[in-house]
């Protein structure tokens, strides 16, 4: 839309890139504090006309208890848009219950979560570790943490944030259940079928989501089917085409031995601003050498 990546997402931007990719209706929230309580407003706004086509608002006592009203508009709203009951109780879960009751907690998480998709392990560690002390039962908090150290290198610690996720999954929602389990038997028992089978319900359930279609790739270059996993690379590249995203593909390439491919598509992240030293001092077409190439072939979950 040749607009800035960080451009503030108005209600009229917001309405162009709903209608832009062709989905129904954008959802439109504000908070108001009155007093000392909060007031929730959730709209469903349809993406052609501008027209409303269902509201819902809550409120919440004090700072605290926004969370709980949050998940309560969201129920409410998905509701009223026509998602049956059953649908809603099975991936849906009380927010306090989902991932913390802390603000704080979740503000920490929220900016490791930005730095992890980054590529910057040792800062989202440390924004993980925030959350953690903030809500010691923040079950995804460990399991991100899990994954950063994991892709630090550090497996011990890795599989300890991740086994304490895996003991705090009863707490959570089918979706974030379906990270913590999978990564779980990815990573801590090492059985790649039963994580396998979980990512491929993952992507069944959750088709836009990312992270378990990189994960099947990571899974299958391991058992050394790189057919399946460059196919699964191309996938998140179409869905998310983030710097960690053109390396696995990169990878992916060389491992197939098609090596104009993985120039042509270093190059087209470099176009894209990918310039971290992934890029720039390991895969730069201009040192493209068989030895460089192979110091790539560390693939990095998601």
């Amino acid at each position: 839309m040749a607009r800035p990546k960080d451009a503030r997402l108005t209600h009229e931007l917001a309405r162009e890139v709903c209608q832009r990719t062709a989905s129904a209706a954008v959802l439109d929230g504000s908070i108001a504090q009155v007093g000392s309580e909060y007031l929730l407003t959730l709209k469903a706004i349809n993406c052609s006309n501008g027209e409303s086509l269902a509201s819902t608002q809550a409120q919440a006592s004090d700072k605290n208890h926004v969370l709980k009203a949050l998940g309560k508009v969201a129920s409410e709203i998905r509701g009223r848009l026509g998602e049956s009951l059953a649908s809603v109780q099975k991936y849906d879960a009380p927010a306090e219950n989902v991932t913390t009751s802390s603000l704080e907690a979740l503000k920490a998480y929220s900016l490791g979560y930005n730095e992890q998709n980054r590529d910057d392990f040792s800062a989202a560690a440390n924004f993980f570790e925030r959350a953690i002390s903030l809500d010691p039962n923040f079950a995804m908090a460990y399991a991100r943490l899990g994954t950063c150290y994991g892709n630090r290198g550090e497996t011990a610690r890795a599989a300890e944030m991740t086994r304490k996720a895996y003991e705090l999954r009863e707490r959570v929602s089918d979706r974030e259940k379906l990270y913590i389990t999978s990564h779980y038997e990815q990573n801590v028992t090492g059985n790649l079928e039963a994580a396998r089978k979980i990512y491929e319900l993952w992507t069944q359930t959750y088709p836009r989501d990312v992270v378990p279609l990189g994960n099947l790739g990571v899974i299958y270059s391991t058992l050394g089917d790189r057919d399946k996993s460059n196919t699964e690379d191309q996938e998140v590249l179409k869905l998310n085409p983030s710097e960690i995203a053109y390396g696995n593909l990169v990878q992916g390439f060389y491992k197939l031995n098609r090596l104009d491919e993985a120039k042509t598509l270093v190059q087209e992240a470099h176009s894209h601003g990918f310039n971290s030293a992934f890029f720039t001092s390991i895969c730069t077409p201009l040192t493209f050498s068989s030895t460089m190439l192979q110091r790539c072939s560390e693939r990095r979950p998601g």
